[in-house]
């Protein structure tokens, strides 16, 4: 397996700026954008777990937000510049999540079909599909402390296999925490960060391998630039060995 890294985005934007508009990052097709709602801001500091690799700032939106406010949603979209999803091949997606103080009714990515995160009016986080067809793992919610996702997607001729890995180690784990094989996603053209506000999202990636989705060496991360496009690590920093990696 190459272990090849095809999407990221660690939020590498200034401190303070709205994501509306900004286009780092590696494999995306455009800047993120939003249909209207609740706006997201970087924030300076990094979310963290374990030696997983991190670079620059991180999404955050405001405070909660009452259930009942459909305008207050902050869902941000960002489309792929390669579709994933062809029959008989296999994709996988990690981020970062953290849910902050007062967070909103539920938080997390869409990615196609299925949402990946905390689902309203739950305690413990997993994967829901269409109708509220919720399927949960045994690890809990808690304010201000982050957590990994990383997404397992067999995609086959009917229904998918998506097997949701929690808080893993640095090998994917014998047994998910989640499977759902009633979802077929089809192709995948791009994702959505989906809050109802007071959650705060950092490290997206998808590659072809677990490994390529929780890296522990700076060094094979691409770096977004400031909006501006992709831009890739010089080699002077990797001969360096800069490692900005947070623990």
């Amino acid at each position: 397996m190459a272990d090849t890294l095809s999407v990221y985005e660690g939020f590498n934007y200034l401190s303070g700026a709205s994501i509306n508009g900004q286009n780092g990052g590696l494999g995306w097709s455009g800047s993120w954008t939003t249909p209207g709602g609740l706006d997201a801001t970087i924030a300076s500091g990094s979310l963290g777990f374990g030696s997983l690799s991190v670079i620059g700032g991180s999404l955050t939106t405001a405070g909660s937000q009452p259930a009942n406010q459909g305008s207050s949603v902050a869902t941000w979209n960002r489309s792929f510049g390669t579709n994933v999803g062809a029959d008989n091949t296999t994709v996988y997606l990690s981020y970062l999540l953290r849910p902050d103080a007062g967070a909103g009714f539920y938080g997390g990515l869409n990615f196609g079909g299925v949402f990946i995160g905390l689902s309203g009016n739950q305690s413990f986080y997993g994967l829901e599909g269409a109708g509220n067809d919720i399927s949960l793992s045994s690890v809990a919610a808690s304010a201000g402390q982050a957590v990994l996702f990383v997404l397992r997607v067999d995609f086959l001729a009917g229904n998918d296999t998506l097997s949701l890995y929690v808080n893993p180690g640095s090998s994917q784990p014998a047994l998910a925490s989640v499977v759902k094989t009633n979802l077929d996603l089809g192709i995948v053209s791009g994702l959505t960060v989906n809050n109802y506000g007071g959650f705060t999202t950092d490290e997206i990636r998808i590659g072809d391998s677990f490994a390529a989705v929780t890296p522990a060496d700076l060094a094979a991360v691409p770096e977004p630039a400031y909006g501006f496009g992709v831009m890739l690590i010089s080699l002077a920093l990797i001969s360096g060995r800069i490692n900005r990696s947070r623990g």
